[in-house]
């Protein structure tokens, strides 16, 4: 029955509807054009952070390409993500010696409300890939005002500074932690979580996202 199903309704790709190997959600085609069009060419400063990257600018198709993900409840897409954050990485780690990667936490509500939260499988196959523990490090109150809503950098800044907070029990004495996200945009969130992992005895804190607004 699977096989038939995938006779009359074969994958298809998330951005041009072409179609696309089983388990893949962007074909050979957009993922090219995405690599050469959409690659950042710079390194990014995220304050608090000793380092930073984005492999990707926010826009055209990688936008598209998250946001299907996110509202179409796409999580095959954390596959792609993940091996374009791996690649950019190969750069870094070396100079970064890393013992740890983390990630910048969503709530419980909003993690059941997708299935899945893009940060955190990020933040695991990066992990596993370097051999590396995957430490959730950081919470995020319930209720807090989306950074979405807010208007300014400092608006962004001071909501950010009320909404994440240390998990207790958790021990960063000495380490040099990667801090993972999907998106960054102004780095306001970024700031809040890079701060609190140094007041949680962080050595130094890298900071990666898929892609940069």
């Amino acid at each position: 029955m699977s096989r038939l199903l995938e006779l009359l309704f074969p994958p298809r790709c998330v951005l041009c509807r072409g179609t696309v190997a089983e388990g893949e959600q962007i074909c050979e085609v957009c993922a090219a054009e995405i690599q050469t069009q959409y690659a950042m060419r710079k390194g990014i400063a995220v304050a608090g952070c000793s380092d930073s990257f984005s492999p990707l600018q926010y826009k055209g198709k990688v936008r598209r390409a998250l946001l299907t993900c996110k509202h179409g409840q796409k999580n095959g897409m954390g596959e792609w993500g993940s091996a374009q954050i791996t690649a950019c990485l190969a750069a870094f780690v070396p100079d970064w010696k890393p013992d740890c990667v983390t990630y910048i936490p969503t709530t419980l509500p909003h993690w059941w409300k997708r299935g899945f939260y893009l940060p955190a499988i990020f933040a695991r196959k990066v992990a596993a890939h370097y051999g590396l523990a995957c430490v959730p490090t950081l919470r995020r109150k319930w209720f807090a005002k989306s950074q979405l809503r807010m208007r300014s950098t400092q608006e962004r800044q001071e909501n950010a500074r009320h909404t994440y907070f240390p998990r207790k029990g958790i021990d960063l004495t000495g380490k040099r932690v990667i801090l993972i996200d999907d998106v960054l945009t102004t780095g306001a969130t970024a700031r809040a979580c890079a701060a609190l992992l140094h007041e949680m005895g962080a050595a130094e804190v890298f900071f990666v996202s898929l892609a940069k607004a």
